[in-house]
């Protein structure tokens, strides 16, 4: 009995250490190749494992893919919970657009996801349902209903309404810098915060509430978040 359990002990780093190495390996051929012309015998060799051990984990390139998404949008998470609490001011609505629109640009399968980017997600973001868009929409509305407890938000703001046009802000910002040298465009962070101060004047109470309860509430948020992604992974 003591023998297998230690074996068990044993196994269990083992398996999250190959995981974690596959899901790193398949981000990073993404990013360089694309979906479509990344393979499971090329995630394999890329992670230095055999193309059978894959299938120990993930049933199919779409699974394992589905799991990479998943791990990097916990990423892009902690990433942005990170900016806005080193940040003094983090926690007004200015700083935690700004701070979102910085970690999703700096995280590439984030940002191809963010802008149904074809060339890097290929057929995957052609198979998908409006669910992941549909979601994203939902974490901000509720987003904007707890800036509004938060006196960060005016409370005559519609949530659904005051989402879509942040959506239609954001996704515009970070669509037109996939043009490349066709549009000759400012930094992302001089644009971003150029963004973010209009958000703030157009949204933000005319109380303005403190950093700290809009740290708290978005922490919470971000906790919220973080469990339902743990389910979609697994």
């Amino acid at each position: 009995m003591t023998e297998t359990v230690e074996r068990v002990t044993i196994a269990r780093p083992r398996r999250a250490d190959r995981e974690g190495r596959l899901l790193d390996a398949f981000a990073r051929l993404v990013v360089r190749y694309g979906y479509d012309k990344t393979s499971v015998e090329d995630i394999a060799r890329e992670a230095g494992v055999s193309k059978g051990a894959v299938y120990l984990h993930w049933r199919s390139k779409e699974a394992l893919f589905d799991a990479t998404l998943a791990r990097e949008a916990q990423r892009q998470l902690d990433d942005l919970r990170a900016r806005v609490d080193a940040d003094p001011d983090g926690g007004t609505l200015g700083a935690i657009y700004l701070h979102g629109m910085l970690a999703v640009a700096d995280n590439p399968l984030i940002l191809a996801l963010y802008t149904r980017d074809a060339r890097t997600l290929g057929d995957y973001v052609r198979r998908q349902t409006p669910g992941r868009n549909r979601q994203r929409m939902i974490f901000g509305q509720e987003f904007v209903r707890r800036m509004q407890a938060a006196d960060l938000m005016r409370a005559d703001l519609d949530p659904e309404v005051t989402t879509y046009l942040m959506a239609v802000i954001s996704f515009g910002l970070l669509s037109v810098r996939q043009l490349g040298d066709a549009v000759t465009s400012p930094s992302l962070e001089d644009t971003a915060s150029a963004l973010a101060g209009l958000i703030h004047r157009g949204f933000a109470s005319g109380t303005h509430g403190s950093s700290d309860e809009g740290k708290q509430a978005l922490r919470a948020l971000l906790d919220e978040t973080s469990q339902l992604l743990a389910g979609s992974g697994s």
